[in-house]
């Protein structure tokens, strides 16, 4: 009994559950002050049309989580990008634009040993060089970054319409609090800093600051992470797969590794073959690329489609169905290059 317990808290993942628990609070922190507000109309500085508004936003998702992960870059930029869509009556761009970003952050967050768990797994259990690690993950990388470029330009150049309503001052005391939480959470993200530590100081100082933000936290997506988890565990503990993982990792790390994925999900997909992979930078490649596909293959992608599901009119089925698109179009272009150039891709 006690065996189980343990196995049911270690599926758990307690470490990413209270920093996403976290994040979403100083998120719901920086809405509630105004700051997101301010973000998304500095956007409209750096472009003039709705084409380049979303590879700004896009982008931002590839480049910016290989250094925190995909799970934070989609908590912060995806509510962006909503907010900055919905201000210009361009809710016509909210799938497509949450859909691309959610790609971007999950093959941009492949370049790094930290960009996402299954690397960081990956890198600490193979004891990887940080060159060869780049060497194995950077074409994926750059052929993702092409890919984005150009799926973003079927997106029409309209014009931005921007409202012009005023903006009320930022309490600075707050703005400041919840900046520097915020910059604990990512020394966390980084491994600088215990979790726990993180979720200690968020609960003093939001509870001095403003206690209401805790109900601003999305309990149903923690939840629904804690769920998946749990199934996870209980799947991949099964001996049918545990088997199916020892006949074939040893020998098609990509493929098993890919197709598991959409299954159970990329990181526990990672931890079940490390110990029968004899490749470990297919393994690498088959784990990331894996993370295109179901809405479950990366977990991260619930973030996102989280956000779009709380939107006025929103249609959920629509999503799935133009995500899954979006994904299986850059998944068969992968798969494609790893058959013509296997060495490479």
């Amino acid at each position: 009994m006690q065996n189980s317990w343990q196995n049911t808290l270690n599926a758990l993942n307690l470490p990413v559950l209270i920093l996403l628990f976290c994040l979403m609070v100083v998120v719901a922190g920086f809405r509630r002050v105004g700051l997101l507000d301010r973000l998304y109309k500095k956007c409209f500085n750096f472009v003039d049309n709705t084409r380049a508004l979303a590879r700004l936003f896009i982008f931002l998702n590839f480049f910016i989580s290989m250094l925190v992960t995909n799970d934070v870059s989609l908590i912060i930029f995806v509510p962006l990008a909503i907010k900055a869509l919905i201000s210009i009556n361009r809710d016509d761009l909210l799938i497509p634009v949450v859909s691309l970003q959610t790609i971007a952050a999950n093959m941009g967050s492949m370049l790094t040993p930290i960009g996402n768990p299954q690397n960081l797994f990956i890198f600490t259990y193979f004891n990887y060089d940080i060159w060869h690690f780049f060497k194995v993950t950077a074409p994926v990388y750059i052929v993702c970054g092409v890919l984005l470029f150009i799926f973003t330009h079927f997106i029409d150049k309209g014009r931005l319409h921007i409202s012009k309503a005023s903006i009320p001052p930022m309490p600075v005391f707050k703005t400041s609090v919840l900046g520097v939480l915020f910059c604990i959470a990512i020394a966390c993200v980084l491994g600088f800093l215990n979790v726990y530590f993180l979720l200690a100081v968020v609960v003093v100082a939001v509870t001095f600051i403003e206690k209401r933000l805790f109900i601003y936290a999305d309990y149903k997506l923690l939840l629904l992470f804690v769920l998946l988890f749990i199934f996870v565990n209980n799947i991949s503990s099964t001996d049918m797969i545990k088997e199916a993982a020892s006949d074939f990792a040893g020998h098609y790390e990509y493929f098993v590794s890919l197709c598991l994925s959409q299954i159970i999900s990329n990181v526990p997909a990672t931890v079940l073959l490390s110990g029968f992979s004899k490749n470990a930078d297919a393994l690498l490649l088959g784990v990331n690329v894996g993370g295109l596909g179901t809405i479950i293959a990366s977990m991260a992608s619930l973030i996102s489609f989280k956000a779009y599901v709380k939107v006025d009119g929103a249609m959920p089925l629509y999503y799935l169905k133009k995500f899954t698109k979006y994904n299986l179009h850059f998944l068969l272009v992968l798969v494609c290059l790893h058959f013509i150039f296997p060495k490479l891709f």
